[in-house]
């Protein structure tokens, strides 16, 4: 089906041509250049060579930059401010030729033409612009003109081309005196050859279109039938959604990517180029017929192609370029390479402008390939960037583009309110809250129900604090327990925050215990790998639980409960990482730890408390006595001594105490032990050998021949615990020789650890008081 709207949009054929030329005589055109005085018609090649003498090297833009390369454009230009033309005169002359140029455009009657001058070029012999693509630099930029002045010389040809056509305007053609205006849409790829005699001397212009707002456009009816019915059809006709096993639906959206590029200035219904304008205007009418919402937006294409492969760069690697305004590149870049397969497209729609002209704000939107059609493919236009990338492991050469398009979309109006909740969540949302503010609840339950099937994928969608907190609103004002489980499903426990617990734990009062463990339940099944961590927002969570009522102090009691024994087995397997894993990984369980003492002290839980202790001192599972003291400062920052007690640390406290204690008595290393804790875990005969020359106290330095596979396993050794060791190889003999010398800084580690152990210990004496008494007992809560 979408074919048929592709070959019933390609019917409605453009009025008007994408680049064209007129003549017209010089008399009323009056220059004076600055510098070099009045101009006369034709231009002799004494004063081509004074204009060139008062000129400067033409720059073109690359990307966000501004510079000269001949090898790319070899012309010279004078600045618009040191052109003088006598507008009396020279307006006679051009308007009504600006008016032809409209027409032969495809502009509609009822806008305005005009042209602004830019600046004049002149190129002498073997001078030339290579292929490139003007851009907009004014809202109501459509295209260029280029009027080229009368002189003698040969060659310099200007050669547009635009989807698949090529135009070629060649120079001089016209009398002696007389003038060859030659205009084209601003997307259109063009370029000046070289000239071969002679200078070549043209004033170039941008063409202003300024629309005027619901102008006529002409259609043939019978392609307007054509397109309606085609359109009808496509929305009525199941698809099947590629690389899903749910049934056949209905199309959501027809997106129609225009064949004219536009910029987010210039993107507008009175704006529209050529055929674009047209089908347009067909759309709109179709749109009309069949009871359709209508946009424009901006279309962001992302292409990925297979391509031949080369042997530059030795097929591997990523090389990246970007051509955009006057832009060629010198090197051998990704457009050499000739493109097999299309991959993979992604398009992402954005800057939607309404049916009135008027921005539409947060819409936006990523359209599956079943919904997007075009007249003219991607790869016809020039994109603002490309990359290759040769053959890495089981990846073949492949070529990326990247387009900016703009495009028509539409969709039924009896579909509005699921298309734009796909679209846009929030939106969604403020329209339930709408309808059970004007006491349409019903309405609104059906609303709600309707965003079911799809909601899972469209909620977490940039959600904010607003967005939850009108939704847990909703999910109360609706009574169906069952719906508020679905509508709430697709988000996470870390949207549970100062703001919004309150609307929650209201809403645990309303639909139950049971009910508020399923919303975990599902959060916890549904919890993407990169989800928020969520437990900082528990204590404060439970403590309004608690205070809520019945059901809120049952699923504070179980939240505890439940992520304490969670916490116990990622904790343990922690424990089980080597070398420095293992401590990071500890480390990272701190704040979570804090959180779950904090909330068995605001629960009035201390036998939690008393359990979580007990397990964090067990022979197994013991925290690093460090890292106890980094927990012992955590949860004293901030805090006053009776609420430190609160959180059952006497044990540990003590524990941490005692252990600094026992260090700090021992002597610390003498500046002649070289000695080294071996890491444990490991038990091969390598790292036996390695244990022995880490424990010997004298030893600095150990040759060991090893083969390759060998001295690799001991690099891993040392990498992963991150030992004070120096490692080289000796790269003669066989096997060759690995090189361990011990390094001074383990003094330096030995020093600061022994410094970081003293302060810690110090301290924890001095905030005694905050940890010596005894936490209130179970009996007490």
């Amino acid at each position: 089906m979408l074919d048929e709207v592709t070959a019933a949009l390609a019917a409605v054929e453009a009025e008007g041509e994408f680049a064209t030329e007129l003549g017209c005589g010089s008399d009323d055109l009056h220059i004076e250049i600055e510098g070099v005085g009045p101009i006369r018609f034709p231009i002799s090649i004494a004063a081509a060579r004074k204009l060139c003498a008062v000129a400067r090297p033409a720059p073109y833009g690359r990307r966000d930059k501004t510079v000269h390369d001949v090898r790319v454009r070899d012309t010279w230009e004078i600045d618009r401010r040191r052109i003088s033309i006598d507008p009396r005169w020279w307006r006679r002359t051009l308007e009504p030729k600006l008016a032809i140029l409209r027409q032969r455009l495809g502009l509609p009657e009822e806008g305005q033409i005009e042209a602004a001058l830019d600046k004049m070029l002149v190129y002498g012999p073997g001078q030339f612009f290579a292929p490139h693509q003007d851009s907009e630099r004014d809202d109501d930029m459509v295209g260029s003109l280029v009027v080229e002045l009368p002189s003698k010389h040969e060659g310099g040809a200007i050669v547009v081309q635009h989807h698949r056509e090529t135009k070629v305007f060649p120079s001089a053609t016209r009398g002696p005196k007389d003038l060859s205006l030659i205009a084209f849409y601003a997307d259109c790829r063009h370029e000046v050859k070289p000239v071969e005699a002679g200078y070549r001397i043209t004033l170039t212009y941008h063409l202003l279109y300024r629309g005027a707002a619901g102008a006529r456009v002409p259609l043939h009816l019978p392609a307007v039938e054509r397109l309606c019915a085609s359109v009808k059809a496509y929305f009525s006709t199941p698809v099947a959604i590629p690389y899903s096993k749910a049934p056949p639906q209905r199309p959501d959206r027809l997106i129609y990517l225009l064949d004219h590029e536009y910029t987010q200035k210039s993107l507008g219904w009175d704006h529209l180029k050529n055929a674009d304008r047209l089908r347009a205007a067909a759309l709109r009418q179709v749109a009309e017929r069949l009871d359709c919402e209508v946009y424009l937006a901006l279309a962001d294409v992302h292409e990925s192609w297979s391509c031949e492969g080369d042997d530059w760069d030795d097929g591997y690697g990523r090389r990246a370029f970007g051509r955009r305004d006057d832009e060629s590149d010198d090197a051998r870049d990704a457009e050499d390479h000739e493109l097999i397969e299309l991959i993979m497209t992604d398009v992402e729609l954005r800057h939607w402008v309404g049916p009135d002209g008027r921005l539409a704000p947060g819409l936006s939107a990523h359209p599956a390939s079943h919904e997007i059609c075009f007249t003219r493919g991607s790869v016809e236009m020039d994109p603002f960037r490309s990359e290759h990338e040769g053959y890495m492991g089981n990846y073949g050469n492949t070529v990326d583009r990247w387009y900016h398009r703009a495009a028509l979309v539409m969709w039924p109006r009896d579909r509005d309110f699921v298309i734009r909740a796909k679209i846009d969540p929030s939106w969604a949302v403020d329209e339930l809250v709408s309808r059970i503010d004007a006491g349409a609840t019903d309405e609104a339950r059906d609303r709600a129900n309707e965003l079911l099937p799809f909601w899972s994928q469209s909620a977490p969608k940039d959600p904010d604090e607003r967005f939850f907190l009108k939704l847990l609103e909703v999910s109360a004002s609706l009574g169906d327990a069952n719906l508020a489980l679905g509508l709430l499903s697709p988000l996470g426990p870390h949207w549970l925050r100062p703001r919004t617990t309150p609307a929650f734990v209201a809403l645990v009062q309303r639909y139950g215990f049971e009910w508020s463990q399923r919303v975990f339940s599902a959060w916890a099944e549904d919890a993407r790998y990169d989800a928020p961590p969520w437990l900082s927002v528990l204590p404060g969570l439970c403590e309004a639980l608690w205070a809520g009522g019945e059901h809120g102090k049952a699923l504070a009691a179980w939240l505890l409960s439940r992520e304490v024994a969670s916490f116990k087995q990622s904790y343990t397997g922690a424990l089980r990482l080597p070398g420095a894993l293992r401590e990071e990984g500890v480390e990272r369980h701190l704040d979570d730890l804090l959180a779950l003492l904090e909330t068995a002290a605001v629960i009035q839980a201390p036998s939690i408390c008393d359990d979580l202790i007990a397990f964090l001192t067990a022979l197994e599972t013991a925290l690093p006595v460090m890292t106890a003291g980094a927990l012992l400062r955590k949860c004293r920052e901030g805090r006053t001594p009776a609420a430190v007690r609160g959180l059952g640390l006497q044990t540990l406290y003590r524990r941490v105490v005692g252990s600094l204690e026992r260090i700090l008595a021992a002597k610390a290393r003498s500046s002649d032990d070289w000695s080294i804790e071996p890491p444990s875990g490991c038990t091969c005969e390598l790292c036996k050998g390695l244990s022995m020359f880490l424990r010997d106290r004298g030893r600095i330095e150990h040759a060991w021949p090893l083969a390759k596979e060998r001295r690799r396993h001991i690099h891993g050794v040392i990498e992963l615990h991150r030992l004070p060791l120096t490692h080289t190889t000796i790269r003669s003999g066989r096997p060759q020789t690995l090189v361990l010398t011990k390094e001074k800084a383990l003094f330096e580690r030995d020093a600061e650890l022994r410094a970081r152990q003293k302060a810690l210990l110090a301290w924890l004496k001095k905030e005694r008081r905050a940890f010596s008494d005894t936490h209130p007992s179970a009996a007490s809560s």
